[in-house]
């Protein structure tokens, strides 16, 4: 087969006549705009029909946004929203597969599951709409198969899937906290002593970086770390609220680092541990607690994690940090929130309709600023998932989802450990990623639908040709549905030309491919 490669990046001027808008942000047309929805909700495209209804009637939105959170889709897509926070999930543990003799098929499932259980009971709070606090406060886990087989867990009969379970070795209640997803991935050593932990705790729940904060020592100092933890202040001064944390933590302090049966069960008698090792009394920054099982109930009354849910979710949907810009955005969101019960939800719809969510265009910028974000690996699988049923995998890995066999850091994603960040513009990598992507997808669509009855997306006729009404038809319905963007003219005309030339070489079949790898390359196409 002939490759072809082409990348439409034409962008028409701003005009003189623009409008002058009260705010230099500008937002997304209407469908864009649901496009941008449906990729973050569902991680999927909206339907023709959605997005002819929103053209024509803006007010739409709404109504179809809400009915997104009850799509069969929302909790995976929550799930690898919340990888990229939470970074639980890990290529490798610190326990092998083969620890538990799982065949090498089993593998990637294996460390997805690990560092997916955390992020299955928060994505299940987020789909059935519970209070907030359930992160911390929850008497239950999620588990699938996989996890009920190796783990201490109480597995529902004719259970299938994620479904909400319970370990069975005596842990305390505490939502995420008492998940071994979340501790194999936060592990610590004998000088550590669970002070990490604590710190991802106050990061990931409070908003507060206890390691990102500015430390000065006296010039000089030969103190040893003991003795300084005690007496120099620039170290009391931070210990003094992680270390009464940690030693709440001591149910979870594994003797033997590495092994199975250690890492996989709670040790009560080890809670006693961490005043002894710690020379402190379990608290929460300043108020003494009984240990982990009162830990989840003080995080969720501290006034910090409310409005830590609400900046956490508006940097994740607005794709960018919030700043001291934001504060009056964000106080008035937690309000809201909190007013409502704290429902998930009701703060992700309020976010969706933010100024800084709906943004396609900053007229401040000098030249205006194009404001898109990138496609991330675990939203091309979905997409090329549900318009050419591609499932992308080499040697049993999900290859847009890992990095021991796949490319998902090349492509942008997280890793969790390494690479913390998604990245926010194209770059060598990206592109080679989404080039192979974009082909693969092309060839599975094409197999699939062209020429065949019943046909999804590709439905024009095999004796169509550049100029005829199917053809032309085709091509608009392509662009619409995959781009949320009605054709022009000078399109239409550029892409039969392509079509016209891989047909007189390689016929129609792989025309058609050639125009749908296009269409998966063009920047309209990969950002939203």
């Amino acid at each position: 087969m002939t490759t072809w490669f082409f990348l439409f990046m034409a962008c028409a001027p701003p005009s003189d006549e623009a409008p002058v808008a009260e705010s230099p942000l500008l937002p997304l047309p209407a469908p864009r705009l649901l496009r941008r929805i449906s990729l973050d909700l569902r991680g999927t495209l909206p339907t023709t029909a959605e997005l002819d209804a929103v053209e024509e009637d803006p007010s739409r939105l709404e109504v179809i946004t809400t009915s997104y959170l009850d799509s069969p889709n929302f909790d995976d897509r929550m799930v690898s929203l919340l990888a990229e926070r939470w970074l639980t999930v890990l290529d490798k543990y610190g326990v092998e597969p083969e620890n538990y003799n799982l065949p090498d098929d089993q593998h990637d499932a294996y460390a997805h599951a690990i560092g997916e259980e955390p992020l299955r009971l928060i994505a299940a709070i987020l789909q059935e709409d519970r209070p907030w606090t359930e992160v911390v406060t929850a008497d239950h886990t999620m588990a699938n198969e996989l996890l009920a087989s190796i783990w201490p867990i109480d597995y529902p009969a004719g259970g299938s899937g994620w479904v909400p379970a319970r370990y069975t070795d005596g842990r305390p209640a505490a939502g995420v906290l008492s998940t071994n997803g979340f501790y194999w991935r936060y592990v610590t050593n004998e000088s550590n002593k669970n002070r990490g932990r604590a710190a991802a705790i106050t990061r990931l729940l409070l908003c507060t970086d206890l390691l990102g904060r500015p430390v000065e020592f006296q010039r000089g100092n030969n103190l040893d770390p003991e003795q300084a933890l005690r007496t120099e202040p620039a170290c009391v001064t931070c210990h003094a609220t992680v270390d009464p944390i940690a030693a709440s933590l001591f149910g979870y302090w594994w003797t033997i680092q590495y092994n199975p049966y250690e890492m996989e069960r709670y040790h009560a008698e080890r809670e006693r541990l961490g005043t002894e090792l710690l020379g402190t009394e379990p608290a929460w920054y300043g108020q003494p607690m009984g240990g982990l099982v009162d830990l989840g109930w003080y995080i969720a009354r501290d006034p910090r994690y409310n409005r830590c849910a609400v900046q956490s979710f508006a940097e994740q949907l607005w794709r960018r940090p919030v700043g001291l810009e934001d504060y009056e955005s964000i106080e008035l969101l937690r309000e809201d929130f909190e007013a409502q019960g704290l429902h998930p939800q009701a703060l992700i719809l309020d976010l969706l309709k933010s100024d800084p969510y709906r943004v396609g265009e900053d007229r401040s910028a000098a030249p205006r600023e194009v404001v898109e974000r990138l496609l991330s690996p675990g939203q091309q699988r979905m997409v090329f998932a549900e318009l050419a049923g591609l499932d992308w995998t080499e040697e049993g890995y999900t290859v847009l989802e890992n990095d021991l066999t796949g490319l998902r850091t090349l492509g942008g994603g997280v890793d969790g450990y390494s690479v913390t960040q998604p990245q926010q513009s194209p770059g060598l990598t990206w592109v080679m990623v989404n080039q192979r992507a974009a082909q693969a997808a092309a060839q599975r669509l094409v197999e699939r639908d062209y020429g065949r009855q019943g046909a999804n997306i590709l439905t024009v006729p095999i004796d169509a040709r550049p100029g005829d009404d199917p053809f032309e038809t085709q091509l608009r319905a392509l662009h619409w549905r995959l781009l949320g963007q009605r054709a022009t003219e000078s399109w239409v005309a550029d892409i039969g030309a392509l079509w016209a030339t891989v047909d007189s070489s390689d016929g129609d079949a792989e025309a058609w491919e050639a125009v749908v790898e296009a269409m998966f390359r063009d920047p309209s196409f990969v950002s939203y």
